[in-house]
């Protein structure tokens, strides 16, 4: 299930909320987020998370990616 909790975007506050770190806002841990575009699995490396800005530069990355399959396909003549 993707959360806000699960994402590697989301930073932990005290008042057990998740702050957005792509969009800046304040989530609920819990809320279902399949709709969001930036929405990345949080990445263990030597047992710790990689940080927030990292996961964002991945997840920008694999949007970039997905757009420029977009256009390639759609500028194919058949």
């Amino acid at each position: 299930m993707k959360t806000c909790q699960c994402c590697g975007l989301g930073i932990e506050e005290d008042n057990d909320v998740i702050s957005c770190f792509k969009y800046k806002t304040l989530n609920n841990p819990h809320e279902e987020k399949s709709n969001c575009l930036y929405f990345i699995e949080k990445i263990i490396e030597d047992g710790e998370p990689l940080p927030p800005v990292q996961h964002l530069i991945l997840a920008e990355q694999e949007l970039g990616k997905r757009k420029m399959k977009v256009s390639i396909n759609n500028g194919l003549r058949m």
